[in-house]
């Protein structure tokens, strides 16, 4: 059994049926979404599930630590056995593509990008181990903050996501319950302007609400989504996930 088909009930059973009202309209979290096509006579791989593959490269490595500080992912070391999932709800007329890209992170290391085309749901998830072993994840039970960098690439402001219909949200190994959904906009005001914006959220954020049954210890995967009535044309780019005690 090869590391991506192992955990592909995982998979299922922490997104099938997830929905994300942003902007006034429901929208589909991740894949399998409305609009995807899934056969299932075929093995329930990511790839099945339009799921984007993108490895971070190299031999595998887990978060590292720093202080008090653990980077859980920088494209350059931490976390490069990472794959991801990609998907938008209004196929043929949207576009989404996940992975990581060489000098697009910050100061020229290795970013993450989601670049997303159309209207409607466009996001991705980010699995910090591949989806294997079935168990893995990362403790955050002994920090305060969740932090990232974020960039937002657009030609113009009509192209680049609604900011307050950006969001984000942590998938977990042990019981597969989502953490509540966090607008980015919430924590970086201005981050759609082109630049690096550091987004710094409390880890408690993400146990309220919808998400009272996340498992802090045992996060395993980073997800974006966006949703916009209008189509639009952007690449956002993410570097150094990172756990911090303040």
């Amino acid at each position: 059994m090869t590391p991506l088909m192992a955990p592909r009930g995982l998979i299922l059973v922490g997104c099938a049926g997830l929905a994300l009202l942003v902007g006034g309209a429901p929208s589909c979290l991740c894949p399998p979404c409305p609009g995807t096509t899934v056969s299932t006579a075929s093995p329930l791989t990511p790839a099945a599930l339009g799921m984007g593959t993108g490895t971070g490269g190299g031999a595998s490595s887990g978060p590292t630590a720093s202080g008090d500080n653990l980077v859980v992912w920088d494209g350059d070391g931490a976390g490069t056995g990472a794959q991801g999932w990609e998907s938008c709800d209004k196929a043929p007329n949207c576009k989404a593509k996940v992975g990581p890209e060489p000098g697009a992170g910050v100061n020229g290391s290795t970013g993450l990008k989601l670049h997303g085309e159309g209207p409607g749901f466009i996001g991705m998830g980010w699995n910090l181990f591949g989806w294997y072993p079935e168990t893995a994840g990362v403790d955050l039970k002994p920090y305060t903050h969740l932090a990232f960098q974020i960039r937002v690439d657009a030609k113009s402001p009509g192209d680049a996501p609604e900011p307050s219909a950006v969001t984000v949200l942590l998938g977990c190994s042990h019981n597969k319950n989502d953490s509540a959904t966090i607008p980015v906009e919430r924590y970086a005001k201005g981050f759609t302007d082109g630049k690096w914006h550091k987004v710094v959220i409390p880890v408690s954020a993400f146990t309220t609400g919808g998400g009272s049954k996340f498992d802090l210890g045992s996060f395993w995967e980073f997800r974006i989504a966006t949703w916009s009535a209008a189509p639009r044309h952007f690449d956002i780019y993410v570097d150094d996930i990172t756990a911090e005690k303040k």
